[in-house]
């Protein structure tokens, strides 16, 4: 039986030479996007940036030194029904141990889903959630976006959360 074509692709030397040139731009671009204020940071900056957002290869160093985000973040959805019941939908967690990498696309989703540079994301956002809720015995009929946000303390009570409802969507009613 002969090899899997992505097999002979590996093995092969234009194969070789495409993943080699593959992992050098990624390795650049990475590079790029996270060098130090100079002309070269923001002559390669604009492109770098949208090419690895493109790629999805993004990546935010805020949880280190020298500048930590200083935030906690929380995304919540309010969602409303055609008979005025209302429900609540977060951000799955997942267990307290063994979570990190299974449930960690979503912290990471939940980044961005709140930023207000990615607005274009909160209606799909917004829409999908109602899609979740759609079949139960009431029509969906609003669904609110709200972030969540408190300041990190070292020690002592952070104090509460604050919120803020930043999209709203309404859904229209399906015609009968």
């Amino acid at each position: 039986m002969p090899a899997p074509l992505s097999e002979r692709f590996e093995r092969s030397r234009w194969g070789r030479v495409a993943i080699s040139i593959l992992v050098v731009v990624v390795i650049g671009l990475e590079v790029a996007t996270h060098l130090p204020p100079s002309a070269l940071a923001r002559a390669v900056d604009d492109p770098a940036d949208r090419a690895v957002r493109v790629l999805g290869i993004e990546q935010s160093w805020a949880v280190f030194a020298p500048n930590p985000r200083t935030t906690s973040l929380r995304l919540e959805a309010r969602v409303t029904f055609a008979d005025g019941s209302t429900t609540s939908w977060t951000v799955p967690d997942g267990p307290r141990v063994g979570a990190n990498l299974r449930f960690y696309r979503w912290r990471k989703w939940l980044e961005r889903a709140r930023a207000d540079g990615y607005s274009s994301i909160w209606r799909p956002t917004a829409e999908w959630i109602a899609s979740i809720h759609d079949d139960g015995p009431s029509p969906v009929t609003r669904v609110e976006l709200v972030r969540h946000f408190r300041e990190n303390v070292i020690s002592g009570d952070p104090g509460p959360w604050q919120e803020a409802t930043y999209f709203t969507l309404d859904v229209a009613e399906p015609a009968p």
